[in-house]
């Protein structure tokens, strides 16, 4: 129940707070494990998705994470708010015949320089 409220919060500040202040990357994108999609909230203005990994695991605020649902690509997620054991993303593309869902695998793009 408290994961819950954590996660209603901050799709809450998601909202408000936006994606000011990105970050490109994260410094631990090798160790962070597999997320999947906790929650999915629609709102007038935005569509707000739930992720069960935060700082803790490499998520920080403006990451681009593709988002998997049965071992193909269905979207992008723009991560708007990171906290230690989850986060919350805005969608910011969708593959037209597809839809997210509550289980879906979401995973860091790695890039190297």
């Amino acid at each position: 129940m408290k994961l819950i409220r954590k996660i209603l919060s901050i799709l809450a500040l998601a909202l408000f707070v936006g994606a000011a202040g990105q970050t490109l990357y994260s410094q631990n994108q090798e160790s962070c494990p597999s997320l999947q999609i906790e929650a999915i909230e629609s709102g007038e203005l935005a569509n707000l998705i739930a992720l069960s990994g935060g700082f803790n695991q490499g998520i920080e605020r403006g990451m681009l994470l593709p988002a998997f649902g049965d071992e193909r690509k269905i979207g992008e997620l723009l991560v708007t708010r990171s906290k230690e054991n989850y986060s919350a993303t805005l969608i910011t593309q969708i593959n037209p015949k597809d839809s997210f869902a509550i289980g879906d695998r979401v995973a860091p793009k790695v890039r190297t320089f």
